[in-house]
């Protein structure tokens, strides 16, 4: 029994519990649609005041990923959708590129300006002197806590030496590029340092590598940014995060839920748009997409408080690898990896791994990828360890996401990468023809895998819907669509077949014997006839309600006991 996501958010945990008791009463079947279906907004109703906050060590992280495995069961269909097939708006996500949740309302398209903004509210720390808070002791580049001349916290992060704009710029560009899909993100900024801008806060504190935490002292800092790389001028290239709104209380884990949060109530794993994630970071060659790496803040409003939840650090992403540049195998294998390992052993060393062969752009500015995108396989991409929630994704999750990538226009992709203020031209237009390249493959790949047809309408006496694949240009028309209509009874969930029509377009003529009284329901099953893609003879289902004498999308399932 799995209970519709849109009633999470306006029940309690205990009526929660109830009703399901009752739903699984044989006498009390639930609705399938209520009446304000299908849900936008996900809103956390329960005041999570009690959280607390809780860390997870990275190498507990690395290891239980690892041990849980690299393949898992068929997983089931994702369990935050609303009644369309959508991710509403919610404290993970929020609906910013492409179709909204409601598709009678889509969401604005976003602009190439609307992207170089992003997620920012300022120009970046305030200037003049900034006070060191506290300091990364470990690592090869410095990291350092400041409070500008404001009282803004922010977060300084430093390119290697030798790779100037490399970890920085792509901080900034994937950032700006993850915040166009949808997901809460910091506001990061490039921006430059001057040694003597840095003083040490009163009550500064530094650990060193294998010492005891003490007072920060002006050394300790003159020592860290030996690590960085440093303009000819004498000033450092930074990237300054600013502190998220909100009380850290931990990380995203991406299995189960975290229990001491009411509002957290569908497996991680089961979220769509942590699914999606994975799609999102093969495309963008995010491979430190861990938990370690997000960051859930408790958020207080006039007296109520939820867990707000964060992706952040993405200086590991594009072509570079955070310390230098990606490493030749970044994105094709896991850290772990037991079929090469086993392959190299039999072959005493003789079978070396795909990516030795492969031709790589390489640049201080940018990193190293590889030369040519146009053959890339998403299905083959790997972060450096297993993550659960994109090992459960299935084919209508990756279509979701292949659907906004599909539009990420190249314009915004270009402004995103202008952002990063990577300083090489030339290295730049790379780096869109890439992630171009990357995004058309992903489209080619995962829009055609499923039943394509979207966005149904009924209206003036036709049924027009889209062709995703078709309208991205990643597929022919098919020979035909088949549309098979039905009343729905909405207590009982039974379909009673009207009649069927069909075209060669993608608008369909509705036939007669409709029912006609107020609050009715139909429901269309609609597929496609095309030998090159049996997959669009699976149907999907649209649901109409009948209001004030017009028919409204309610439902929308393209997978709906798919395993």
């Amino acid at each position: 029994m799995k209970l519709n996501v849109s009633r999470l958010g306006t029940v309690t945990m205990a009526t929660t519990l109830i009703a399901a008791a009752t739903i699984m009463q044989p006498s009390a079947a639930a609705p399938k649609f209520f009446d304000d279906d299908p849900i936008a907004v996900d809103r956390s109703t329960q005041n999570a005041d009690q959280v607390k906050p809780t860390e997870i060590k990275l190498f507990v992280d690395l290891a239980s990923n690892i041990a849980r495995g690299f393949s898992l069961p068929a997983p089931g269909r994702a369990g935050n959708i609303n009644t369309v097939d959508e991710v509403p708006d919610s404290s993970w996500y929020t609906n910013r590129l492409g179709s909204g949740t409601d598709m009678r309302h889509p969401v604005r398209p976003l602009t190439p300006r609307d992207v170089a903004i992003g997620p920012d509210t300022s120009n970046g720390p305030a200037p003049g002197r900034w006070m060191v808070t506290s300091s990364k002791s470990d690592g090869v580049t410095p990291g350092f806590t400041i409070t500008d001349a404001r009282g803004d916290r922010w977060f300084l992060k430093f390119d290697p030496p030798g790779y100037r704009g490399m970890a920085t710029g792509t901080e900034v560009a994937v950032t700006k590029l993850m915040w166009a899909l949808g997901y809460n993100v910091p506001e990061n900024h490039v921006a430059s340092l001057r040694r003597e801008q840095l003083e040490v806060a009163p009550d500064a504190k530094f650990t060193p590598p294998g010492g005891t935490k003490r007072a920060l002292r002006a050394a300790d800092i003159d020592r860290l940014l030996q690590k960085a790389d440093r303009d000819a001028d004498g000033s450092y290239r930074i990237v300054a995060s600013r502190a998220l709104p909100g009380k850290p209380v931990g990380r995203i884990r991406f299995l189960g839920v975290r229990p001491d949060d009411p509002n957290d109530i569908v497996a991680h794993q089961d979220r769509r748009e942590l699914r999606g994630y994975g799609t999102f970071a093969a495309w963008l060659n995010h491979v430190d997409a861990k938990a370690i790496n997000s960051l859930d803040t408790l958020i207080t409003e006039d007296g109520h408080s939820y867990v707000r939840h964060h992706l952040i650090d993405f200086g590991s992403a594009l072509g570079s690898g955070g310390v230098g540049p990606a490493e030749y195998s970044a994105g094709r294998e896991y850290l772990v990896e037991p079929g090469m390992a086993g392959k190299q052993l039999v072959m005493f060393g003789l079978s070396p791994a795909p990516w030795h062969t492969d031709s790589f752009y390489e640049a201080r500015s940018i990193g190293r990828l590889p030369a040519d995108n146009t053959g890339f396989n998403p299905d083959l991409w790997r972060p450096r360890v297993p993550n659960q929630a994109f090992l459960h994704a299935r084919a209508d999750d990756k279509f979701w996401a292949a659907r906004k990538l599909a539009a990420m226009s190249t314009d915004l992709i270009a402004a995103a990468v202008d952002a990063g203020a990577f300083g090489d031209p030339k290295s730049e237009a790379f780096l869109v023809r890439a992630l171009a390249q990357r995004r058309d493959a992903i489209i080619r790949a995962y829009l055609t895998a499923v039943n394509p047809v979207a966005d149904p309408i009924v209206a003036d006496g036709v049924l027009t819907f889209a062709n995703v694949a078709v309208d991205a240009d990643v597929a022919r028309a098919p020979q035909a669509y088949h549309a098979v209509w039905s009343s729905f009874d909405n207590a009982t969930h039974a379909a009673r077949r009207i009649a069927e029509t069909s075209s060669r377009t993608t608008t369909v003529d509705v036939p007669k014997g409709l029912p006609t009284v107020d609050g009715s329901f139909i429901q269309v099953a609609l597929s496609a006839t095309d030998a090159e893609q049996p997959a669009w003879g699976l149907p999907v289902h649209a649901y109409f309600r009948l209001r004030n004498g017009a028919w409204r999308l309610v439902g929308f399932e393209r997978m709906p006991n798919a395993r």
